[in-house]
């Protein structure tokens, strides 16, 4: 399974004047359908419309719930005023879950680059697996225990 090579980056690169350059957007465009019609899937587009994602769900959210107001008013005054009141408390729920979904998405990202990294570590992890399998393997590590008790025994901070 081929692992992403890199995070895509996809920015505006403002030049001197704050503005972003057109050339800076064109690449911008250019990279957002490089990455979109990547049919090996050798890059990442989600990590970067994580935030585009959770600002349209969070107007989606908005949206609906306005529409449960008016729906209530149309249905009576007194239900109406009541879905008006609890509003400001589903639009900080609707928030918050979005958040915390779109935080998860980041996260299991992240964790993916750090299993990438992990799983490149694995030939040194398997020679020192080599060497300190078999039936002597206590007396190796024997350096690395002296080791550890003379710095224990060195250290200023214990107190006595």
């Amino acid at each position: 399974m081929t692992q992403p090579k890199r995070v895509p980056q996809i920015r505006r690169k403002p030049n001197n004047g704050g503005m972003p350059s057109n050339r800076g957007l064109l690449y911008l465009i250019k990279d957002y359908f490089s990455i979109l019609f990547d049919l090996k899937f050798s890059r990442y587009l989600t990590v970067q419309l994580l935030p585009l994602l959770y600002v349209v769900l969070v107007i989606g959210g908005l949206g609906v719930i306005a529409q449960q107001v008016w729906d209530a008013f149309a249905i009576n005054t007194h239900r109406g005023l009541m879905f008006l009141l609890a509003s400001p408390v589903a639009v900080l729920v609707w928030a918050s879950a979005c958040r915390a979904t779109t935080e998860f998405l980041l996260v299991v990202f992240r964790m993916s680059q750090d299993v990438q990294t992990l799983a490149s570590i694995k030939p040194t992890v398997d020679k020192l697996d080599n060497l300190f399998s078999g039936p002597n393997w206590i007396s190796r590590l024997m350096p690395f225990i002296k080791a550890y008790q003379a710095s224990r025994d060195d250290d200023p901070t214990k107190k006595n």
